[in-house]
C-alpha cells in the first residue's frame, strides 16, 4: 500500500516562487498540504471538523514524500505582469473605477513544465479507509496550489503511481548533498502551527520546515565524500519565545555572556574545566552561540535562539554534569529565561520541543550529518593575534580555524563586510568583555578540503558567539 496525491495543473503553469524572481520547482509538499488545509472545515463545532482534522494530522505525520515532476532544467520560466489596486490614496487623477485610489505594477514568477502533472508519493504510508476518503474529499475541493492563478485539480489514490517518462523522482537526502535543494514539508504539529499563525496574522511560510531533496540523476553523479566532525558533538538549542521585544544581533556578546553565567551557575561543583574555560587549554570549551536571523531575503539579524555547543571530547561524567545544568537533573527543568548585564529578559522555549523555524534547527548551524565544505560568516571572526607588517589576513584566518579544531581550509576569502543577509557587521560598542584585546574583526568565506560537520566557529571570541559561520548552500528562500 502507498499514498499518492496527484496534482494536475489545469492551465499548464505553476505560479509560485521561492524568491521574487525565482521559479519554485519542484513544488513544495507544504504547498499541497496548505491547499488541503484551506479546503478543510474550520468551524470546530461543525460535524466534519473532527474528521478533516484527523485526516490532516495523519498526513502531517506521514513524513516527507517523494516528489515526481518534470526535471528542473525543462521547466520554462514565465512571468505575469499587471496592475493591482493598492490601499494608498492620491489627489491626482487616477482610476475611473476607484476614484482617488492608486495602482502599482505587480510581477509574479511562475513555471511552464512540459508535463502538467506532479505526484507526491508516500510509498510506505497506509491510510485507513476513513482517512483516505476524507483526504479525497479535501482534494476535490482544492481550487489551486501555490498562488490563486495556479489552478489545479488534485486527486488521492492508495496506490503508488507509475513514474511517467517525463518525470524525475526527487527524494529527501542529507543536507548538503551535491545538487540538492530545500523543499518545505509538513511535519507533526504543522496543522496546529498553521492555525495559530493564521490567528496571529502570520504567513504560512513562517511556520515552515525544509528538507533537502535531490533528483535521482543528481544522486549518481559522484560518490559521497566522508565528512569530518568538528570539535563539537552536540548542539542544544533554545528558541526565543514569541511575543517579546526583538533583540538585535549586535548584542550577541551580551546575550552569550548572560547565557554562559546562567549555565555555569546551574552546573554542580566542581564545574568541568571545559565548561568554565579555566584549565582546559588545548581543548574546546563549551560555546554559547546566539542564533541570528540570517541567510534569507527577509532576514534582519535579530535573535532567534540561543545554543550551547558541547565539545565532542568531553568525558562522560563532565558531559552529564553539563547536561544537568542545561536541562535539569531529570531533563525536565531546562533554562527558561536569561537575565543580567543590563539586558532585557529573554524568555526561552523548551529545547526538547521540535523547532518551528529553520533558523533554530540544529542542522541549520551544523550542516547536518553529511557536513559541508563551504561556510560563510554570520558574525565576524576576531583574529587570534594582531597581524604584523607582512601578516596576511587570510593566512591568519586559516590558522584560526586550525586552532579552533577544524581541518586546514582549502581556501579562505576575506570579505569587505557581511555577505549573508542579516549578518552582523560588528558587535555593539562596549560589549566586548573586559580584559579582552580589541583585535581586528573580519568576515570571510571558507572552503574546507572535506565536508565538515559544525557548528563552525573560530577566532578569539568564538565561545561567545563571534566567529560563527553558516553553511553556504543553495536552498529555497522562504
Amino acid at each position: 500500500m502507498a499514498l499518492t496525491i496527484t496534482m494536475r495543473l489545469r492551465e499548464g503553469r505553476y505560479d509560485a516562487a521561492s524568491a521574487a524572481d525565482q521559479v519554485e520547482w519542484p513544488p513544495h509538499p507544504a504547498r499541497l498540504f496548505c491547499a488541503l488545509v484551506a479546503s478543510a472545515e474550520h468551524e470546530t463545532g461543525a460535524p466534519s471538523f473532527q474528521a478533516d482534522d484527523a485526516a490532516l494530522r495523519w498526513l502531517e505525520a506521514a513524513g516527507p514524500p517523494l516528489v515526481l515532476a518534470s526535471p528542473v532544467e525543462r521547466v520554462v520560466a514565465s512571468r505575469r505582469t499587471g496592475f493591482v489596486v493598492t490601499n494608498a490614496t492620491s489627489r491626482k487623477p487616477g482610476s475611473m473605477v476607484w476614484p482617488g485610489r492608486t495602482a502599482r505594477e505587480s510581477s509574479r514568477a511562475g513555471g511552464l513544465p512540459p508535463d502538467d502533472r506532479v505526484a507526491f508519493v508516500w510509498p510506505q504510508a497506509t491510510a485507513e479507509d476513513g482517512v483516505l476518503w476524507r483526504l479525497s474529499r479535501l482534494a476535490r475541493r482544492v481550487p489551486y496550489v501555490g498562488r490563486s492563478t495556479s489552478s489545479a485539480q488534485v486527486e488521492v489514490s492508495d496506490e503508488e503511481v507509475v513514474c511517467r517518462g517525463s518525470w524525475m523522482t526527487h527524494r529527501p537526502v542529507p543536507i548538503g548533498t551535491r545538487g540538492s535543494v530545500a523543499l518545505r514539508v509538513p511535519y507533526p504539529g504543522y496543522l496546529q502551527d498553521l492555525r495559530e499563525a493564521y490567528e496571529r496574522g502570520q504567513r504560512a511560510w513562517e511556520m515552515s520546515r525544509a528538507v533537502a531533496y535531490a533528483a535521482d540523476d543528481v544522486l549518481v553523479e559522484e560518490p559521497p565524500v566522508p565528512s569530518v566532525a568538528g570539535p563539537y558533538g552536540e548542539l542544544v538549542v533554545w528558541p526565543v519565545a514569541r511575543g517579546g521585544v526583538p533583540i538585535g544581533g549586535d548584542r550577541l556578546l551580551s546575550v552569550a555572556e548572560v547565557a554562559r553565567r546562567a549555565v555555569i551557575s546551574r552546573i554542580a561543583d566542581p564545574v568541568p574545566a571545559q565548561a568554565s574555560g579555566h584549565g582546559a587549554d588545548g581543548r574546546a570549551h563549551l560555546a554559547f552561540l546566539p542564533l541570528l536571523d540570517v541567510g534569507h531575503r527577509h532576514a534582519d539579524g535579530h535573535l532567534l535562539g540561543v545554543a550551547v555547543a558541547i565539545p565532542g571530547d568531553l568525558d562522560r561524567k563532565d558531559r552529564l554534569a553539563v547536561l544537568r545544568g542545561l536541562l535539569g537533573a531529570d531533563g525536565e527543568d531546562p533554562i527558561r529565561e536569561l537575565r543580567g548585564h543590563g539586558s532585557v529578559g529573554i524568555r526561552l522555549e523548551d529545547p526538547a520541543q521540535p523547532p518551528t523555524g529553520w533558523g533554530v534547527r540544529p542542522d541549520r548551524w551544523t550542516g547536518g550529518p553529511a557536513g559541508l565544505r563551504r561556510w560563510v560568516t554570520a558574525t565576524p571572526v576576531m583574529l587570534d593575534r594582531y597581524p604584523g607588517r607582512r601578516g596576511k589576513a587570510d593566512e591568519l584566518l586559516a590558522a584560526a580555524f586550525v586552532t579552533a579544531g577544524f581541518p586546514e581550509p582549502e581556501s579562505v576569502t576575506v570579505l569587505e563586510g557581511p555577505v549573508v543577509r542579516g549578518a552582523v557587521t560588528a558587535p555593539r560598542r562596549g560589549t566586548i568583555p573586559a580584559g579582552r584585546d580589541r583585535r581586528p574583526m573580519l568576515h570571510c568565506r571558507v572552503r574546507f578540503p572535506v565536508p565538515v560537520r559544525g557548528p563552525v566557529i573560530a577566532g578569539a571570541l568564538r565561545y561567545l558567539g563571534c566567529g560563527v559561520l553558516v553553511p553556504e548552500v543553495s536552498r529555497a528562500e522562504r
